[in-house]
């Protein structure tokens, strides 16, 4: 058992016990609650447990004990749950700017936060990725951001020659369409001038990887919607309504836009993922203003890319709206504003992206008759949102 300091940059946000396991036992002193992380901020001015809050919170930023092939990272990282890493960096993250440190350590956050200081990542993201390589005797660093990578999605953090900090992602369907999804949907939106975070396609160790640089800097967070909706409580109001009711109060701008923006991408691309942590806020911690809406990111689990090729369908009408997980599209149009899509502009996105998916079909193995009816889909993706455009002009 160890007394320590949840920081926030430099800021002193609490002090509390924490024991071997990296759970917190007691909270002992609130030193600035408003600049804690919105889900324990939440908990402790609704009166909710807001130890129970700071531990969620803080396992909910580690690896999941889900993740594909979690067992074999363990093992390699010579530990023995994914909790045990949390920890290990002083919890640091690149997805916002928290940490925590012993409460006599004498650290200041400009001397150890990775998105100013570089750490190793080569071993760490070889063995993130499953690369099939050679096992080495050499201990893996554990100082990495790479300790709090959440989600389902094989990842790991690398700094890029020109000293971007960038997220590479690999696949876990069966297809391995993943990385060609956040492509796919980075050019959806770069045609149709929407603000979105960039993915790239790489090969790295004969690996299909997608690549995106991390679009927060050193003195901004990434706030969830899931999050943001338990700021407020009103069940007078939709969670639509409530959602941009919330944002609009924070003098977030564009908010009914950006929304419109992101689930028109999910339309296109039959994105069966779209929850409320891969979409949200950007809050600057110096400050706490809320900055922006998050650019679109996260649409890999898309075009049935975890669906068997018998049963690949495109016509599903099905989208995940806040808590709704069946919003048909005629619901779905009461929120979003068709007619300000010129989609002519993806006039050809289909060919290319049946150039890329060929490019890349023997590195994942990818099935030619898949080939094909995947790009059909989406050319069905695009003719069906056209029509429901003209169904529902004014």
């Amino acid at each position: 058992m160890m007394k320590v300091i949840l920081m926030n940059q430099n800021i002193k946000v609490l002090l509390a016990e924490m024991d071997e396991s990296n759970t917190f036992q007691e909270i002992y002193e609130y030193y600035d609650i408003n600049y804690a992380p919105l889900h324990l901020y939440n908990a402790y001015n609704q009166n909710k447990d807001a130890l129970i809050a700071l531990n969620i919170w803080f396992k909910g930023r580690g690896i999941p004990a889900w993740r594909q092939n979690i067992e074999k990272l363990l093992e390699r990282l010579n530990v023995v749950s994914p909790t045990e890493l949390l920890n290990k960096a002083y919890g640091l993250s690149l997805s916002d700017q928290y940490w925590i440190k012993g409460e006599r350590q004498n650290l200041k956050w400009k001397d150890i936060n990775f998105f100013m200081n570089d750490f190793e990542y080569k071993d760490y993201l070889d063995v993130s990725l499953n690369y099939n390589s050679r096992e080495s005797s050499t201990r893996i660093s554990l100082h990495s951001p790479n300790n709090t990578t959440d989600g389902m999605v094989k990842k790991g953090w690398i700094i890029d020659k020109d000293n971007n900090r960038v997220l590479v992602k690999g696949a876990y369907s069966i297809s391995g369409l993943e990385p060609i999804n956040e492509w796919l949907a980075s050019r959806i939106c770069e045609r149709l001038d929407l603000d979105y975070c960039n993915y790239t396609l790489d090969i790295l160790r004969g690996q299909l990887v997608s690549k995106c640089k991390n679009f927060l800097t050193q003195d901004e967070e990434i706030i969830s919607a899931s999050d943001i909706m338990n700021l407020d409580s009103d069940d007078n109001l939709s969670n639509y309504e409530r959602y941009v009711s919330i944002l609009e109060s924070y003098g977030i701008k564009n908010v009914k836009k950006k929304l419109s923006d992101m689930y028109v991408v999910d339309y296109l691309m039959l994105n069966t993922d779209r929850h409320m942590k891969n979409y949200g806020i950007i809050r600057n911690v110096k400050t706490l203003k809320w900055e922006r809406i998050t650019p679109i990111f996260d649409t890999g689990t898309s075009l049935q890319s975890d669906v068997t090729l018998p049963y690949l369908s495109f016509d599903n009408e099905e989208y995940k709206f806040f808590h709704t997980r069946k919003m048909t599209v005629n619901e779905l149009v009461n929120y979003i504003r068709l007619e300000e899509y010129d989609l002519t502009k993806l006039d050809g996105l289909k060919d290319e992206y049946k150039e890329v998916l060929k490019k890349y079909s023997d590195i994942i193995e990818l099935n030619p008759k898949r080939l094909e009816r995947t790009v059909e889909g989406f050319g069905e993706r695009i003719e069906l949102l056209k029509q429901s455009m003209e169904k529902y002009k004014d």
